[in-house]
C-alpha cells in the first residue's frame, strides 16, 4: 500500500459485498475494495485522497439501498 493511501472501513451487508466490490471497480481507479475476514460484513476500501470523497459518495448511495455504515475514515 502507497503511503498517500487510506483506508476507508465499513459495516454492510455481507451479501452485498461482491456487489460493492463490483460498483468500486466499475469507477476504475477510485478504490481497492477488501474483505476483512476477521469481521464478517466489514470491509476496507483503499484510496486516495483525491478518491476517498467520491468513494464516501458512492457507498452515501448505495446505503439507500441496503446497509452501510461508515466505521471510521
Amino acid at each position: 500500500m502507497k503511503k498517500d493511501t487510506k483506508k476507508l472501513r465499513y459495516k454492510v451487508d455481507k451479501t452485498e459485498i461482491n456487489f460493492i466490490d463490483m460498483i468500486i471497480k466499475a469507477y476504475e481507479g477510485i478504490g481497492i475494495v477488501n474483505v476483512d475476514h476477521d469481521n464478517p460484513g466489514q470491509i476496507w476500501i483503499d484510496v486516495t485522497e483525491g478518491t476517498a470523497k467520491e468513494v464516501k459518495e458512492v457507498m452515501e448511495d448505495l446505503s439507500e439501498q441496503f446497509y452501510v455504515e461508515l466505521i471510521n475514515s
